[in-house]
This record gives structure tokens, sequence and C-alpha cells, in this order.
């Protein structure tokens, strides 16, 4: 695909393509600019706001990039606009860019010029043939209008050249038109007219030329006040008395300089430090420095990173590398260094590299800057600026040729470096860091303990500077095995102190950011570091700070700037999330110890916990609600942004999915640092249901462990026999009944003891739901009658409508279908009075269950689809798979099997991925009730017995059964059908009527049909 700029921003090839209106074109014109190349999101809202966005700017973002990947779509390149984290690539060649292909065109016309006009003429042509009108045209944003401005004047540049190639080759009739229409265009232009003039003498029009002088000298005076350049003045002097030689035209004016004193010649400079010997990895980031050297002199490549990533061995190794390319010498500063902190101080050491003594250095900044360009403007030269804080350090010492390739690091990124090309580094993966240790230890020693090693490697974290003082402490201490140091670096708490030998010392690279903070942002890099998140989005500082969510942004981003903070990607919401390295992190949190009183830390602790409360539940009310009781009244004790609140209610599950792991760090912190126990476990309380819709069973576990554990230590029995309903719903959820059981008992008692009703009513309704799934019918009805009971005096119809469906399935399973449907509608109706189509989905799945039973299968089917709509309605696909897994079933049945198969299978699939171990078994074996009812017994026997396996490892004694039956009807069994009935008499279950009198034989032919004959 062909990209272009020089005109309006748009699709060249293979095919025009609508891209959308300013803001679409105004993205892809900023992604021009740096083709192949990661531009973040925030660089991108800068560029297409003027640094003035609204508040829904990276959402935009997002939106326009579907515009334009609409658009390339459309014209069959689906794969060009790609998402990489922290923004956003554009996968084009750098020549199918207009803008690419001009700079190159124009650049060697330039080179070619002084040796080879035609040649040069014939790029000048290919770069002014390029254009389709003015730059950027249909964006309006700040960035493009400078960016236009500037390559019109190269457009000018490249016609004057063209000219004078042509005069070079004798073509002044093809010149003429050319400079005269420049010349009506920029009347001021000095080095058209002067072209212009020199036409006109070399066609024998001298007294054109003299009175095209007298024109462009009069308007420079009436409009600008000044006199034309001694370069045309020299010109008009020389047409005026004639001796103005046909030939070459001189591609640059000349202008009165500073010419430098004479000296004796002086060797060429070589200031690098030492290349690495043992320089490891990176290896596409050092072949990107050396291929802009090589391909466009005259570039300045800025290489930023964290401290300690290793910049500074990168842009020397590449220096030496590039060495032979650049003959002229090296220059080298670290403007970190004492006395080279000014560039005045660096433009001076430079010069007298450069021959020139001390009594000849001026003191005026600029006269040394033009100085230092004039000593290498002939000099193909390496500069490098080693630790650089900001673009203003960098720009007097620009060459001004384009000889010289220039190659700076810092932590900042230096955006505002025009033309400059960024070089991102990152830390080094395990194996890179692994074998950087050995090359420094010896690889005998990384050999000998390869775990050790790894770990060692994985401690540092990626970081080089970490990786560099590990392995100059195991070389000072060479009795040391490497899992010695592995051990120490393990203790977090002594972890940096590890990590420091002689004058290598991570904390002091730290050290070097920490020291640009100023009070403030100390306060948000020290509690960030504290809560040690994971990740975060930047909304989370607010509360911690207790400021505007803006405010926030601009904190969390200034410590991205000084790489502090990390940028970790994009979330579903597309919001930019913020991570610590580990490093940083503990030295974060080291500084808070030292500097925040723990008064301050508990504040903001607890005004987070409040934040997050607040949009948690305004998450949980919009999902299915799984877990029963115990959802706490939630009074705000911090309002949260109105902002932050409609990005939950907009997009509920998808806030959770991001938000997941900080909110389950968030519940282990607090409880950690020693924050309020009734937020911690209010918190606790209200994720309960949120896991539950997504089987997040580790997370769910987590948090009610820290909360357990948080309660018993507060001696606060409710809180404790909350969390242990809790966890007892997270066993039953898990399928680990005799946990949940055992949890559901430890809470009755604690809440009888303290006379909590609610608690015992939930309490209750587990363990008679637990002895139901178990087989133990009679104990389970009791309890779920007295959970009944008991929800009834109180009020609390959930639990009363979901013992009622308990009592419900009993009935079914015994038998008694006119008493489970009774009970049934009765919990439908509960269920639509409480407005919970979760609870009324499943009741409705229960009648269906009844009328399946019953034969009446179209009824069931029709129970079935509706449950299956209202759970798909409402997100909650676990619950919508097991409602289609009755209508699958309710179908084999009717003995219409066709799509039956796919159906189950893509049932089968959700419940494997929710880790639902009894929903697999339940759909494994009605794929071998599937098969057994198409007479595919092979198949029906394979499945039944992977379900039977799957039954007894849960403990479930009628399903057990009920697959021991299918599984004597397809295999004539006689010891699994005796099996079977025996578990059916055990557990007083309905199918014991219903199998009375019959064999696996006569089952079969009465379900199924005539036993096929085995095939030979």
């Amino acid at each position: 695909m062909r990209l272009g700029a020089l005109g309006p921003v748009e699709v060249l090839a293979p095919a025009p393509a609508y891209l959308g209106g300013p803001k679409p074109k105004a993205l892809l014109a900023a992604l021009l600019l740096e083709p192949g190349q990661v531009v973040s999101i925030d660089r991108l809202v800068g560029l297409i706001w003027d640094e003035r966005p609204p508040a829904s700017a990276v959402a935009l973002v997002h939106t326009y990039v579907s515009a334009l990947r609409r658009g390339f779509a459309a014209v069959g390149e689906d794969a060009v606009l790609l998402t990489q984290p922290p923004g956003y690539l554009l996968r084009v060649h750098p020549d199918d860019v207009d803008l690419v292909e001009f700079a190159r065109c124009l650049d060697a016309a330039r080179q070619a010029e002084a040796t080879d006009p035609a040649g040069a003429a014939q790029q000048y042509q290919q770069a002014l043939g390029l254009w389709r009108g003015p730059a950027f045209g249909g964006v309006t944003a700040r960035f493009a209008r400078t960016r236009a401005a500037g390559l019109a004047d190269e457009r000018l540049a490249a016609e004057e050249g063209l000219a004078r190639c042509e005069l070079a080759l004798g073509q002044i009739l093809v010149a003429l038109p050319r400079l005269v229409a420049l010349c009506d265009a920029h009347p001021t232009r000095e080095e058209a007219r002067g072209l212009l003039m020199r036409a006109l003498y070399l066609s024998g029009r001298q007294g054109d030329a003299l009175a095209a002088y007298r024109s462009v000298r009069m308007r420079l005076i009436d409009e600008l006040g000044v006199e034309p350049g001694e370069a045309l003045r020299e010109l008009h002097a020389r047409i005026l008395d004639g001796t103005l030689p046909a030939g070459p035209v001189p591609t640059t004016p000349q202008r009165p300089v500073t010419t430098l004193p004479a000296r004796p010649e002086v060797a060429a400079p070589n200031q690098l430090p030492p290349d690495i010997a043992d320089f490891t990895g990176r290896t596409e980031q050092v072949e990107r420095v050396l291929g802009l050297a090589r391909s466009a002199r005259g570039r300045v490549v800025a290489v930023s990173g964290a401290g300690g990533i290793g910049k500074s061995a990168l842009a020397v190794h590449c220096a030496h590398r590039l060495a032979g390319d650049y003959p002229d010498g090296q220059l080298f500063a670290d403007l970190h260094s004492a006395g080279t902190t000014e560039d005045t101080e660096v433009l001076g050491r430079f010069l007298r590299a450069l021959g020139m003594s001390g009594t000849e250095l001026p003191d005026d900044p600029d006269e040394r800057a033009g100085l230092y360009r004039m000593a290498i403007a002939d000099r193909r030269m390496i500069i490098v600026l080693d630790n650089v804080r900001g673009e203003h350090q960098v720009r007097k010492l620009l060459p001004g040729s384009g000889n010289c390739i220039m190659i700076v690091t810092s932590r900042s990124r230096l955006t505002g470096l025009a033309g400059s090309e960024p070089v991102e580094l990152t830390t080094l993966s395990v194996p890179t860091s692994t074998e950087m240790l050995g090359r420094i230890v010896g690889a005998e020693r990384t050999a000998a303990e390869p775990e050790a090693a790894t770990t060692i490697a994985r401690l540092c974290g990626g970081i080089p500077l970490a990786i560099r003082v590990a392995g100059a402490k195991l070389l000072a201490r060479r009795h040391w095995p490497l899992r010695t140091l592995a051990s120490r670096l393990s203790d977090q708490h002594r972890r940096l102190d590890e990590l420091a030998v002689g004058d290598l010392a991570v904390r002091s690279s730290l050290e070097l950011g920490y020291a640009e903070l100023d009070q403030r942002q100390r306060h948000a890099f020290h509690l960030l570091a504290l809560l040690d998140l994971p990740d975060f989005g930047s909304w989370v500082a607010a509360p911690l700070l207790d400021i505007p969510v803006d405010d926030a942004e601009d904190m969390v981003e200034h410590l991205v700037d000084l790489r502090l903070l990390e940028v970790a990607g994009v979330d579903a919401l597309g919001r930019i999330r913020y991570r610590f390295h580990d490093l940083v992190q503990l030295f974060g949190a080291e500084q808070s110890a030292r500097h925040e009183p723990p008064g301050v830390v508990s504040e903001a602790v607890l005004r987070t916990l409040s934040v997050l409360i607040a949009l948690v539940e305004a998450a949980s009310a919009r999902l299915p609600r799984v877990t029963l009781g115990l959802r706490p009244t939630v009074v705000a004790t911090v309002e949260p942004d109105p902002r932050l609140l409609d990005e939950v209610v907009a997009a509920p599950t998808d806030w959770l999915k991001a938000e997941t792991a900080t909110l389950v760090r968030a519940v282990e912190r607090a409880h950690e640092l020693g924050a309020d126990e009734p937020s911690a476990t209010l918190l606790t309380s209200l994720l309960s249901s949120p896991f539950a819709v997504r089987n997040e069973f580790d997370s769910w576990q987590r948090t009610h462990e820290v909360a357990l554990e948080y309660a018993v230590a507060s001696g606060n029995k409710q809180a404790e026999a909350t969390i242990l309903a809790g966890l007892g719903h997270l066993c039953y959820e898990r399928d680990e009944f005799p946990a949940a059981l055992e949890h559901y008992q430890q809470a009755l008692t604690n809440a009888a003891a303290i006379g909590d009703e609610s608690i015992q009513a939930v309490a209750l309704l587990g363990i008679g739901t637990v002895r139901r799934d178990v087989g133990e019918f009679g104990p389970a009805r009791e309890s779920l009658a007295e959970a009944a009971d008991l929800a009834g005096r109180i009020g609390d119809r959930s639990v009363l409508a979901a013992a009622r469906y308990g009592v419900a399935a009993i009935l079914r399973d015994h038998g008694d279908l006119a008493g489970a449907e009774a009970a049934l509608d009765e919990c439908v109706q509960l269920y639509r009075d409480l407005a919970d189509r979760r609870g009324e989905a499943l009741a409705l799945r229960g009648r269906s269950l009844c009328r399946r039973a019953a034969g009446d299968l179209a009824a069931a089917a029709d129970l079935s689809r509706q449950a299956q709509e209202i759970l798909e309605e409402i997100g909650d696909v676990l619950g919508a798979t097991y409602a289609r897994q009755s209508l699958a079933k309710a179908r084999i049945r009717q003995g219409r099997p066709d799509g039956v198969h796919d159906l189950l299978t893509s049932c089968l699939a959700v419940c494997v991925a929710r880790n639902d171990r009894f929903g697999t078994a339940l759909i494994t074996r009605t794929l071998g009730e599937l098969a057994l009812s198409t007479g595919d017994l092979p198949t029906a026997t394979g499945y039944l017995t992977t379900a039977l396996e799957q039954w007894r490892e849960l403990a479930l004694p009628l399903w057990e059964a009920r697959t021991l039956r299918d599984l004597a009807t397809a295999t004539g069994s006689a010891g699994h059908w005796a099996l079977a009935l025996r578990i059916f008499t055990d557990t007083g279950a309905r199918e014991l009527a219903e199998l009375s009198g019959h064999t696996p034989r006569s089952w079969f032919d009465r379900c199924v049909g005539r036993r096929p004959e085995p095939t030979r």
C-alpha cells in the first residue's frame, strides 16, 4: 500500500480509500511521520488535539483507528495499522510513503549535484513529481501545519536545485520559466532570484538580469527594511561588470563567515569510552542505529529508556562499530558528569578536541556553536551525548551539516528534538539476562548452576545494570555458589542492598530520577509503589493522593517520563495501564517507609478502598447475581469521580476484567498495611458475585482467605461468618463438596453464636444445597426447609427462592413432579418480584427438567430456550451453557439429533475453559446419551466411561448411578446395571421405579430401539 501526505492525506495505491473526517486523517498524518515505528497513544493525543485533548481523547483515538482500518480493509489492506503497546504502528515500507521518498530523492539529488548534475536533475524531478498539492491537505492540527511549512520550504529548495542543475547542463531556456514562476510566487527569496539573474544573464539578457536585482532589492527594503545578502550583491556586481562566467552554479550562496584561526593539523579526536567486551543482546536496536547511521547521515538517534537499562552501553558500542564509517573522529560527553552540565562547557571541550586553544574560545554560546559547526562541517564524525536531561542541552550541539551522526541517550524520549530517530530500550529477557551474567562471571559457572543463574537473572528484572552488579559481586566473591546470591536476592527487603558493589549500585541509578521529583510527585511515587499493584490505571492515583482524576493522570505520566513507571499496555476499555518495575517498586516502598507517616498511608489506602468499593458495587449491580445473600449495603465515604462510574456502568464486565488483579491485590495489600478491616471485608463480599459469574476461583479464594485472616485477627465474628459462607459458596462452585459443607457449617455456628439470622439462613441454604447434590436428600430437605422458614421470617426472599428451588430439585429427583413444578412456579414468581433474571432463568430451566421427566418434550425444549435467552441477555455465559445442555437433552429425547453434537461440543468447551467440573461431566454424559440414541454404541461407551470417572471423582452418587444405567444400556453390562439399581435404591431416586422389571437390553429397546448387530 502506498500512502501520501504531499497533498491531501490519502491512500495512493492500490486504490483510493475513504478514511473518514479530519481527525482520522490527522491520526494517519501523525503515523506517517514515523512509519514502521510505534507511536504511543499519549503522543497521538497530543498531536491530534494540539496538546489540548478532550477527556474522551483516548477513546476517540481508538474510534479513529477503527475508521482507518475500515478504509484500509476496503482496498484489501487489513494488516497495516497494528496495535502495539503503548500505541499503534503503521506497518508500511518507508519507500511507500511519499514523505520518505521525497526526502530520499532530495538527499540523493543534493549529494549528486556537484559531480552529476544530470543525475541530480532526475532526482529533483522525481522528488517534485511526488507533490499533489499543499502537504498534509485536509489536516489542520498544529503539527501538520508546522511540518507542512517545512516541507513547502524543501519543495522550493528542490525547485531551486533543479534550476541549478539545468543551468549547469546549459538548459537555460528550460530553467527560465521555472525561475520566473518561482520568483513571482516568492519575490523575496534570494536564492531563486539569484538563479533567475544568472539565467537571464547567460541567455544574453543582461539588462533583465540587472532589473531583476533592482526589483528584489526594492522589495526587501520596502517590506523587510534590509539590503540583499552579500551573495546576491556580489552576483549583481559581476553581472554589472560582465565578469560572471558560464559553468556550474554554486550550490550554496556565498556569505560572510568567521574563519577558523589557522592552526596545525590535529589528530582525529577519539573521546569514546572503551567498548564493553561482554555486550549482550540488543541485536535489533544495534542494527537500527547502525542502519540509520549508514543510510542517512546527518540524523540524530535518540536512545531512551529507564535508568540502568543500558543506554550508554548501547551508544558507545554502536559508536565503536561505526568508527570506520566516520573516520574523522568521535566526540563524547556525559552531560550528567561534573563540569559538563551546560552546553557551553561541552562546546568548549569539543572545540579544544578539534584543535582550538582555550584562549581562542569565545564566551558567547552562540559564537561557540557557530565555530563548532564550522569545525565539523567538512568532517565525518560521530558525536555521542550521554545522559541528556532535555532537548535544550542538545540543540546547540547539533551538527550543521549532513556529514555527522549524533547519538543521544536520555531517560526522556526527547520528542521535541526535531528530526531525531527514536530507539527505545526495554528490559532484557530472562534468557538474555542469563547469557549476560554468564559472560561476566564465566559461562562455566552459570552452566554449573543453571537454576540459580536463571533466578538471579529474573530477580535483576532484566536491567543490565543490576545484572552487571550481580556479576561483579560474584566475581568479587568467587567462593560463593550462585545459589547464595540467588537466595540473598530473593529477600525483597534486602534486594537493593545486595545489588550494590563498589561504585555500582541500582539504588544510585534510581535516585537520579527520584531527585527530579518535587514533594507532591514524591508523595505520589511513594504511595503508588507502596500499594504494589500488578498494574493500574492512572485513576487509582486520584483517591490514593486525594486529587482530581485529571491531575492524577498528569502525575502518573510525569513518573513515566522520568522512567519511574512504565506503560504496561491498554486495557479492554482503551485505558492505559501502568506498572512498576520490581526494583523500582522496592525502591519506592523503601522511600515510602522512610518519608510517609503511617497515618497518611492508612488514610490513603482507606480512600482508595472506598472508591474501589463504590466502583465494584456499580459493576456488580449490573451483572447476574450468583452468590446468595450477604450483599452488604454500601455507603461511600469517598465519592468517586462520575467519569469513573460512567466507565463502569457502560462496560461492567470489561471493567472488572481489567481491574481484577488490581482489586485482589488491593485487598491483600490493605491487610498487609493494617488498613480498615470492614472495608476489606466489604470489598471482598462485593467481589464474590463477579468472581462466581466468571468462575475466577483463584482470585475469589485469595480475597476471601485474606479477609478471613483479617476477620479472625480482629475478632469480628460477623465478618468471619460472612467470609466463611463466601468460602463455602466458592468451594461449592469448584465442586469441592466436603470443603463447602465444612465452611457452611462453620459459618452457621458463628452466625448462631452472634444471633445473625441472615448469615444463618445463607449457611443453611448452602448446607442443604451441598447435601442435595451428594445424594443426602433427607438432611438436605431439612436444612432447606429451615433456611426457607428463617428467610421467610426475616424477609430475605432471595434465600427463600433458592431454598424453594432446592426442595423442588429433591422432589423432582424423587418422582414428585407435580410438587416440584409447584415449587418451581413459586420460585419463578419470587425471582420475578425480585427482578432477579438469573434466578428466574434457572427456575425456568428447572421446570424444563420436570416437563422432560414427565414426557412433555416440546414444553421442556421451550422452557430451556426461554432460560437460555435470558441468561445470554444478562451475560451469564455458564448459566446459558446449562440451559443449552437441557435443550440438547430435550431434542435427543424428541429424536431430533441434528446439530445437537455441535451444540454440546460448544457447551463442553465453555465448561472446560471455566474449570467447571460438574458441567464438564454433565455434558460429557449428554454426548454419550446422544451417541446412544443414534445407535453409535462405541462412541457412547467412550463418552459414558469418561463421564463415570468424572462423577466418581466428584463423589456424586446419583449422577454416577444415572451414568452407570446408560453405560449398561450401551454395553449390556449386568454389573453396571446392578450397581446403578443399588444407588437408586439408597437415594430413593425416581429412576428406581422407572427401571423396575427392566434389563439393560429391554431398557435399550424401550429407549432406543433394537440393538444393532456387531459388525464383522
